[in-house]
């Protein structure tokens, strides 16, 4: 790696046509992520070789970043000075500030990177009549930029009151983190939240209003369902 190098660049045998222009699939990371021991170059998965929905023969494996900088099907890396200038990174996968509805100024947003602080519920599922009395809420929380999670809470009367989640016990750099709650829920309709907290003191934010974009990327807000017990 020479002086002034910044940044790595990934590019895919596959081509991508949008518009009236055909391109493979790329994106780029910071040097010194690519730098970092996380980072992969995955040619197999499970101990066979990886499958080719994964990316066979070889893949990028980028933790902590959106999917796209993990670029399948590798044909070229690139060591370079500035980020890539491939379609979907300099254009299509933008995040626009809230006020922005729609665009073709790509200049008015900032490419995608690291993924934020985040917290679902997996179960029970949006929109579920389940039965009433005690039921088990899941879900996961994925601390942004490799932070531990450090507490999980739930609000079964949409975030009225608040209780602790019990967390799994292993705690892993970029992975999820699996949470459960052992709740009553009495005969009616319920607003069910889950929100996250990581070891730097990081919460999400509590509205979607405070992440929108026309784009929906990062969608990082309380995540919130509404389940009826019978």
């Amino acid at each position: 790696v020479q002086a002034g190098a910044g940044h790595i660049a990934f590019l895919g045998l596959d081509d991508v046509q949008h518009a009236d222009l055909i391109e493979p699939f790329g994106g780029s990371i910071p040097l010194n992520k690519a730098l970092t021991d996380d980072v992969l170059l995955a040619f197999e998965m499970n101990g066979a070789p990886l499958p080719p929905e994964h990316g066979y023969p070889l893949r990028a494996l980028v933790p902590g970043y959106i999917g796209a900088r993990s670029v399948k099907w590798l044909a070229q890396i690139t060591v370079q000075a500035e980020p890539t200038t491939n379609y979907y990174q300099t254009k299509a996968y933008r995040l626009y500030p809230p006020h922005i509805q729609h665009t073709t100024d790509q200049t008015l947003g900032v490419m995608l990177g690291e993924v934020p602080l985040n917290s679902v519920i997996f179960t029970p599922r949006v929109g579920a009549t389940i039965t009433a009395g005690r039921v088990t809420l899941r879900g996961m929380a994925l601390g942004g930029g490799g932070t531990a999670i450090t507490r999980v809470e739930v609000s079964l009367d949409g975030g009225a009151s608040w209780q602790n989640a019990e967390l799994d016990a292993e705690d892993r750099a970029w992975a999820w983190r699996f949470w459960s709650l052992e709740a009553s829920l009495a005969v009616g309709t319920h607003t069910l939240i889950v929100r996250a907290f990581d070891a730097n003191g990081g919460s999400q934010p509590e509205h979607l209003t405070d992440v929108w974009n026309f784009k929906g990327y990062a969608n990082n807000a309380w995540h919130t369902i509404t389940v009826e017990a019978r």
